[in-house]
């Protein structure tokens, strides 16, 4: 689990050891990869936040704080968004009930998305493929890059698996059977970065060699920098 509750930060183990503002870090590339474009948040809140909770406290306080200076005429009214704005300055959120709608202000979507309920979690390995995939594709934006059950192919010609939680073995024996299947210049397993996963591991198989294939362990840094490969 990579979120909060109520009470406390929940870091999966990998990560506990680093300082917040890097946790913080990370959690907000894993996040920004799954939401929207009006939800997403600055990367600049990494470094002011003393939680992951904090994140979302300072960014929605910001936003608060920005429509009330802002004065031009609101292009649509949204009655639900403004009872979870009100609910959620006065501390009553718990006794709003939700709507079987969407609100239509970011500002009371994330409200919505993040604080309605006692914890928000979110799943690493769901969180870490869309990270992968939306980085390859800014990395490769002359590419065709597309996704056959969870692998990500650049080209027909390099595959990448993403894995938050490592298990070599029963990885490799998955890219292996995939590799027997196709033919693929480069198959990559990729692992979030650690301190204890740092440098690529090239795996020989006598059917890698046989395809053709290198068959690789990757650490792969989360973060949002963004190399163009073609």
């Amino acid at each position: 689990m990579f979120g909060f509750n109520n009470k406390e930060d929940l870091v999966p183990k990998i990560f506990r050891d680093l300082e917040q503002e890097n946790i913080n870090f990370i959690f907000l590339n894993l996040y920004n990869s799954l939401v929207e474009n009006d939800l997403k948040i600055p990367y600049i809140y990494a470094k002011k936040a003393t939680s992951l909770r904090n994140i979302f406290e300072l960014k929605i306080q910001n936003m608060i704080t920005e429509r009330v200076l802002k004065f031009s005429k609101v292009k649509q009214f949204c009655p639900y968004s403004h009872k979870i704005i009100k609910a959620y300055k006065e501390g009553n959120l718990n006794k709003l009930q939700l709507e079987a709608k969407m609100p239509k202000y970011a500002l009371a979507r994330l409200i919505q998305n993040v604080f309605m309920s006692s914890n928000f979690i979110l799943d690493p390995q769901v969180a870490f493929e869309s990270f992968v995939y939306d980085k390859i594709c800014k990395s490769n934006v002359k590419a065709r890059v597309d996704i056959q059950e969870n692998i990500i192919i650049i080209n027909d010609k390099m595959a990448i698996m993403p894995s938050f939680f490592e298990d070599n073995k029963k990885d490799i024996n998955l890219a292996l059977q995939i590799i027997k299947k196709n033919v693929f210049e480069i198959f990559y397993i990729v692992y979030p970065r650690n301190k204890n996963f740092t440098q690529h591991k090239e795996i020989r198989h006598n059917l890698c060699e046989n395809n053709k294939t290198l068959l690789k362990l990757v650490p792969y840094t989360i973060n949002n920098q963004i190399l163009r490969r073609c």
